[in-house]
């Protein structure tokens, strides 16, 4: 991130101060709000450096200097703001610009704007519109996230970079969609023919869709379909080869999924918390469970983990409260701590369900790992099975010992009786 230079302003009405000369009518409290910064190739920055206003209008100079660009968090932690006028000088709002301003509900967008940085209005929940003018030629990734209360992109038709489509945005070629809007309430969406991948983070935080068609796309980013809460169900198209981040993460309604051959990794937390999801098929394709994958898959009651499967993150099956059975191939070569079954919060006991079992065979590493956590499997007897067979043993002979007894006082007592 760029190094602050500040202070110029400062200095100058420092030094006018100390020389007796009195600042211009309003020139104090101009000071005390922003601070400016001059790189040296005309680009002027401004910071604001009251966390507390509710409403601002930045100037369009300072100290005669045209200001070009809204500086990194420059409204950072201005939590409650709620109105912002920038001038039209302005042609970059840079990343982190209005960083978790969420009370910010009014906010005009100059019209030779050129780029919209990183995360510059993450968690701007209350914002309720968002328009690209022409000028626009570079939008950050995450720019928009947790915007929401954001309906709908407006981008100028004559933008050369990109472009909406129904308030959805996209690239100009249509190629990939950026950024679903999390306040859309549509039940259903097509994405169109032509656009080929979704962007990461495109649909997050969308509480309205149930349905998504992504027939189209080639391309599924990261942490795609977060937290999208309504999401029931979706088939991922052929071509796609690995699933990454949370992409269906705390959807917790989704009930289906459709998996195509070709897939090859589950990424760390895919289905994170996936509550509704009740059954899946995973293709023979798949090669790798990664860390988390089915954490939280509470109604997930019984899986076949493919004979191409060679490592299971940790995690991987961690809290699938209904979880009774799973079957490993002797191909599984690593098995992360605590990856099957169901625990309790310090992952130190088990709390699985009483005829929860694993499908393992002998000297696989899968059943080694069932072994060490004590879990019954049909590959052989377990730790906890041989502990059992010790203790009926015992009990055994102490049965067997207490009846010796009482046969031996019988006959002595009838001997003595004879006497």
């Amino acid at each position: 991130m760029r190094k602050r230079i500040f202070e110029r302003a400062a200095a100058v009405m420092l030094g006018l101060l100390l020389s007796g000369v009195p600042l211009p009518a309003g020139a104090e409290e101009e000071t005390a709000l922003w601070q400016y910064n001059d790189y040296g190739d005309g680009t002027v920055s401004i910071t604001c450096l009251d966390k507390t206003v509710t409403e601002v209008e930045v100037p369009a100079e300072m100290d005669g200097k045209t200001i070009t660009m809204i500086e990194v968090d420059c409204f950072n932690g201005c939590e409650q703001l709620k109105k912002v006028t920038l001038p039209e000088t302005i042609t970059v709002l840079d990343d982190y610009a209005f960083y978790r301003c969420g009370a910010l509900e009014e906010l005009n967008i100059p019209a030779h704007l050129e780029k919209i940085g990183f995360q510059t209005f993450y968690g701007c929940a209350k914002l309720p519109e968002m328009t690209v003018p022409e000028t626009v030629t570079e939008i950050e990734a995450f720019a928009f996230e947790g915007c929401n209360a954001l309906g709908a992109v407006d981008v100028a038709d004559a933008n050369a970079a990109y472009k909406d489509e129904d308030g959805v945005l996209f690239t100009k070629d249509g190629s990939c969609l950026m950024l679903y809007p999390s306040a859309k309430t549509d039940a259903s969406y097509v994405v169109p023919g032509g656009c080929q991948k979704i962007d990461d983070r495109a649909f997050i935080g969308n509480a309205h869709l149930e349905n998504v068609d992504i027939s189209a796309i080639s391309e599924l980013g990261e942490d795609a379909f977060y937290y999208c809460t309504a999401l029931k169900e979706i088939a991922i198209p052929a071509g796609i080869t690995s699933l990454n981040g949370h992409v269906f993460g705390n959807c917790n309604a989704l009930e289906k999924i459709t998996l195509p051959e070709g897939i090859t990794s589950l990424g760390n937390s895919c289905f994170y918390n996936c509550a509704s999801l009740q059954g899946i098929t995973l293709p023979q394709s798949l090669t790798t469970i990664e860390d988390n994958c089915f954490y939280g898959c509470v109604h997930l009651a019984s899986i076949d983990i493919p004979d191409a499967v060679t490592d299971i993150g940790k995690y991987a099956f961690f809290n699938c409260a209904s979880l009774h059975r799973i079957a490993l191939s002797a191909n599984v070569q690593s098995v992360g701590d605590y990856a099957l079954g169901f625990y309790s919060e310090d992952g130190e006991n088990s709390l699985r369900l009483p005829d929860f079992e694993v499908e393992a065979d002998n000297d696989t590493a899968a059943f080694a790992y069932c072994v060490k956590f004590e879990i019954r499997s049909t590959g052989g007897v377990t730790q906890s099975v041989v502990f059992l067979y010790i203790i009926l043993g015992v009990v055994v002979l102490v049965i067997a010992a207490t009846i010796a007894i009482i046969v031996i006082q019988r006959r002595i007592r009838k001997r003595y009786e004879l006497n």
